[in-house]
């Protein structure tokens, strides 16, 4: 036992080293000699070899001391540090014959091949591949080929080591001298019809191409030529011709991201216009393709050429079922039957190939020749598709044909004249109806007769008008000329021309042709210019005394002060008014009033002269403007005027009418820069005239007191106007609180100012009575809802809790249609709720204009609004009123609330006033409350809201801010 222990780990050594030497032994496997004496046919060396994968750096003699060869080798990629050796025996019983080893793999790295003897001496070596320069082999062949001899009962032991960044795949065969010639033959005549045939469609196609500038053809030259060269370089004619065998992968990959890049091509004009992300898809595979032949080793190139294309050809077959040209069956199918025949031909050779797999040469250039079928079918399919697009085009032109008599027919047959003109005037070509305008018996009279179009222009600098205006802008619509027939009568013209080529127009009658041509259409508007023009004068005449009317008047007498100031000329202006005249029209009717004022008016036009000029301004109203000389007499022309009138008996069905006139005068000055202001000093100089005693002249006078305070007003106009187009207003409010309930939200009045020259503020007494007397109340308003409005619609919380605001609307806001479609939108524009708006009126213009008035009121108060009457109790007839005015609030007079503490009626006023409403159901709001004693006393009068400096004094709007708490707290009493 004790020995036994002494001797286990010994014999445990032992038997580890015989089961090493045994599985050395089961893996060597032996060569067995390769006789060749009796071969005429091709052997396949790769059946006979044994082969193992070692060290870049191992030799041949230390190869030849391995004992790990195989009977085959796993053929994927090596690393970059190892190399497949190969080695086999051959002995030949029979006479010394030459025998060649071939490597039908053109595209291997580096391939040394040792040739020994039976004694393993080096008898012949070979270094070749394409990292090597291609004269380093024996013969000059396309394929790796070296010369082998056997003499009898000499076996030769042949070595081959393989370097290579691609798959390890390849045929190793040796082959007699005459099958390896009879071999190339056959090879040389399937290359020749393949690349012959190949040739000529790519010839063909490049020729058609130059004569029918056909995109699609000259891209499958391009296609056919690639696959012509990837053929051949795959054949190792490309690198065996141009010498530059150690760029064969690189270029067999550019060739195929060629085939990609031109098929994507194709594709583009066999199918309908497809969407540009689908251009990109199949445009980057060829670039992704090009761009892997300098990154990627053969390998990898390899795979993603092989994905690229098999995604091409996917998306190329979804685009043929949703893309295809309806209508071309033919072209479709062959497309896609020869596409369908490379895609399966390419996969079965690419997907052998990645499975290591190294058939015939004879399969090989069978499956060239599908692929090649392929082509042949896609070139039928582009012949098919360009001539149904040729039979389209066919039908096309002929259509264009048809169109093009039709436009001829219509040329000559439309109801305008139409004409094409040279610019120097020639006629070439005109229609019946062009004649006919111009008096012509035909249109070869006509081109007879007529030396140049420029006669037939009244005035022939027109045409030079129009040719400046087509060299401009090419082209005129619709511009009116005044042109002359043949005999000379004057016509009005709508001309319509374009100016063109010549090569889109006709050549001259001579067979020569201009540079440019006019072509248009010419209408004869003669009864229609008359017609506008009696409209014209309508508009701007007045029916009834055919002087001008008031707008007109002003324009003229606008233009008159611009010539009297550029000039340095004198002008006056009379401002007449009929007196009485409303009586007339009360006692006799307006027949009666109409018969005077045509009477009138033939009296005026006796006594004033054609170079001035006469306006009806109103029903009562005239002006006359008198310049230059006229002007200076313009007191004598008055006089003249009142004495007429004065001694002129004026009737009316047999009656007789003492007939009176005011007239104002007033003479311009450079101070006046507006028809406006001169219009008003005349309106004010015949108001004074009328309170005087009518039937007088009154001319204006500066130091005139009443004129004064006029122009105290008239001094607010530039400033308001300013402040109106130069947002020269700012908007203050003032809150009004409720007495009868705890403050919910917002409640005030929104007020306004004007921003002088010195940022000052001021209050709207000083400048509204004179924006009333200019009309320019109604665009106060629009500038105060549009601010406010704009405002609220930036302050959304605000807008929010806001309970009632109150806006003041003056009296030619109610009666002015414009501005009340104005409120209504801005309503909707700044969504604004309407129940959130309350309109003040003041009492004065309410009871002036009522019928506007309620008419106003219920126009708003019919979507939510609410209407307040303003110095509610200053009136005669306040009560009377209130109770035909569907207002919600009435704000009782200052007047009476500041001094109901100390005046026993301004407080019966008030309790008065606040019991009226009640009744009615109407909220009262006191003004002017300055004090808190007065808060306590209205709110014991039961008044609902009070307003004033006791409440809160007026504040910028802008000042309020989305969180304000200042219009939800109730003061202390």
């Amino acid at each position: 036992m004790r020995l036994s222990s002494r001797f286990a780990p010994l014999l445990c050594f032992m038997l580890l080293i015989v089961m090493q030497i045994s599985q050395a032994v089961s893996a060597q496997v032996e060569l067995t000699p390769v006789n060749v004496s009796n071969s005429a046919a091709p052997i396949n060396l790769m059946e006979h070899s044994q082969w193992l994968v070692a060290d870049n750096r191992v030799q041949l003699s230390d190869i030849q001391e391995l004992t790990t060869w195989r009977s085959e080798f796993s053929p994927q990629p090596l690393n970059a540090n190892q190399s497949l050796w190969g080695k086999v025996t051959l002995t030949s019983e029979s006479s010394n014959k030459p025998f060649f080893i071939s490597i039908d793999n053109p595209r291997i790295d580096a391939l040394d091949i040792y040739i020994l003897d039976e004694r393993d001496r080096i008898i012949n070596s070979y270094r070749m591949g394409t990292s090597r320069p291609l004269d380093n082999g024996p013969f000059a062949h396309r394929l790796f080929v070296i010369p082998l001899d056997i003499p009898y009962a000499q076996p030769r032991n042949i070595y081959v080591k393989v370097r290579d960044n691609g798959p390890l795949v390849f045929a190793f065969t040796l082959q007699t001298e005459t099958a390896l010639l009879d071999k190339e033959q056959r090879n040389s005549i399937v290359f020749s019809l393949i690349s012959g045939a190949l040739a000529m469609m790519v010839l063909y196609f490049l020729v058609t191409y130059t004569l029918l500038r056909s995109p699609v053809r000259f891209w499958f030259s391009v296609a056919s030529t690639a696959y012509l060269l990837l053929f051949l370089n795959s054949q190792g004619v490309v690198s065996y011709l141009s010498g530059y065998n150690a760029y064969i992968d690189n270029i067999s990959t550019i060739l195929c991201a060629l085939l990609l890049f031109s098929l994507a091509k194709i594709t583009f004009t066999i199918f309908r216009p497809l969407p540009t992300y689908y251009r990109y898809f199949l445009y980057a595979t060829g670039w992704i393709s090009a761009a892997s032949a300098f990154v990627l080793n053969s390998y990898h190139q390899i795979l993603l050429v092989s994905g690229a294309a098999a995604l091409a050809v996917v998306t190329i077959a979804v685009l043929a079922i949703f893309y295809r040209y309806k209508g071309h069956h033919i072209s479709n199918r062959m497309f896609a039957l020869g596409l369908t025949l490379i895609a399966l031909t390419t996969a079965a050779h690419t997907g052998l190939y990645l499975k290591w797999l190294a058939f015939p040469e004879q399969l090989s250039l069978t499956l060239s020749a599908l692929i090649i079928i392929g082509i042949v079918l896609i070139a039928v399919a582009i012949a098919a598709h360009e001539k149904v697009i040729a039979f389209r085009h066919y039908t096309e032109q002929q259509d264009a044909i048809r169109d093009l008599q039709q436009f001829v027919d219509m040329f000559e047959d439309a109801p305008e004249g139409r004409f094409i003109t040279s610019l120097d005037g020639e006629l070439l070509r005109a229609n019946r109806a062009m004649a006919k305008i111009f008096g012509y018996e035909d249109v070869a009279h006509m081109k007879a007769q007529l030396d140049s179009v420029s006669t037939l222009y009244a005035q022939s600098h027109e045409r030079e008008l129009l040719l400046g205006e087509l060299h401009k802008n090419q082209s005129t619509l619709g511009k009116e000329i005044k042109g002359q027939t043949r005999q000379n009568q004057p016509l009005w013209l709508l001309v319509s021309a374009q100016l063109s080529d010549s090569s889109k127009g006709l050549a001259k009658g001579d067979g020569t042709s201009s540079d440019k041509i006019i072509y248009g259409s010419i209408l004869d508007i003669s009864k229609q210019k008359a017609a506008d023009q009696n409209i014209e004068y309508m508009a701007s005449h007045d029916t009834l005394t055919g002087f001008y009317q008031r707008q007109e008047f002003e324009k003229r007498l606008h233009a008159a002060i611009i010539q009297a100031k550029q000039e340095q000329d004198e002008l006056t202006l009379l401002h007449v008014n009929i007196d009485q005249f409303k009586a007339i029209n009360d006692t006799y009717g307006h027949k009666a009033g109409d018969a005077i004022l045509r009477q009138f008016s033939q009296l005026m036009l006796k006594i004033v002269t054609v170079d001035n000029m006469i306006g009806r301004l109103g029903g009562d109203e005239f002006g006359i403007l008198l310049t230059g000389s006229n002007a200076q007499n313009s007191f004598m022309l008055a006089n003249k005027l009142l004495n007429t009138v004065q001694n002129y008996d004026f009737s009316w069905e047999e009656r007789r009418l003492s007939i009176g006139i005011s007239i104002g005068q007033v003479s311009w000055n450079e101070k006046v820069t507006s028809s406006e202001q001169l219009l008003s000093m005349a309106d004010s100089a015949c108001y004074m005239a009328k309170t005087l005693g009518r039937n007088r002249l009154h001319t204006y006078s500066s130091t005139d007191k009443q004129i004064a305070k006029y122009e105290s007003q008239l001094s607010w106009l530039p400033r308001i106007q300013h402040a109106l187009t130069h947002n020269g207003f700012e908007l203050h409010m003032q809150t009004y609180m409720p007495m009868t309930s705890i403050a919910q939200g917002h409640h005030y009045e929104i007020l306004l100012r004007l921003v002088d020259e010195h940022d000052q503020r001021v209050l709207p007494n000083e400048f509204l009575p004179a924006a009333e007397r200019y009309n320019l109340s109604a665009k106060i308003d629009r500038w105060v809802i549009d601010t406010y409005f704009t405002w609220l619609n930036q302050n959304p919380q605000h807008k929010e809790d806001l309970v009632r605001c109150n806006i003041n609307l003056s009296g030619q806001s109610l009666g002015n249609q414009d501005l009340k479609l104005f409120i209504l939108s801005a309503f909707e524009k700044y969504h604004v709720p309407h129940s959130k708006i309350c309109f003040e009126i003041t009492e004065s213009m309410a009871i002036l204009k009522l019928d506007e008035t309620i008419e106003f009121i219920n126009t708003f108060k019919a979507l939510g609004c609410t209407f307040a009457l303003d110095d509610f109790g200053s009136g005669f007839s306040s009560y009377n009123y209130l109770k035909n005015l569907p207002v919600d609030q009435v704000k009782i007079d200052g007047e009476f609330v500041k001094s109901i503490l100390i005046d026993s009626v301004d407080m019966a006023m008030v309790t008065s006033i606040k019991d009226i409403a009640s009744a009615m159901k109407i909220q009262t709001i006191a003004e002017y409350v300055e004090s808190k004693e007065i808060m306590v006393e209205l709110g014991k009068i039961g008044v609902d809201f009070v307003q004033g400096f006791g409440v809160n004094k007026p504040a910028p709007l802008h000042t309020l801010k989305d969180d304000d708490q200042l219009l939800k707290s109730k003061p202390e009493s």
